[in-house]
């Protein structure tokens, strides 16, 4: 067997020639993008970007856990969530919270 066969071999060397031929244009993509920018602008078309830096919240250092899974009532979840969403605790805060008012931690 050859290694033309089947007769591909000029549109290989055809696609080789214009690979090595490529070179990436020169100029610079900013003044694509602050075109493409005002074009939006002047359709209404606002930037998703955040206007501001924001500040990732700091995670808490917990050390070691425990997944604990466990089914309640509805008024009792409702009642608890709320609880947590009102003092901005996590969950485990939450229950450490209670935990510590009944003098159990």
């Amino acid at each position: 067997m050859t290694k033309d066969d089947f007769g591909f071999g000029a549109t290989r060397k055809s696609r080789e020639a214009k690979i090595a031929a490529f070179s990436p244009r020169k100029e610079s993509r900013d003044t694509e993008l602050r075109d493409v920018d005002r074009v939006g602008d002047a359709l209404g078309f606002v930037p998703r970007e955040p206007s501001r830096s924001i500040t990732p919240r700091r995670r808490k250092e917990i050390g070691p856990t425990i997944a604990i899974n466990m089914r309640v009532p509805e008024a009792v979840a409702e009642t608890f969530i709320s609880y947590c969403e009102e003092n901005r605790f996590s969950y485990w805060e939450g229950v450490a919270d209670l935990m510590r008012k009944s003098g159990l931690l």
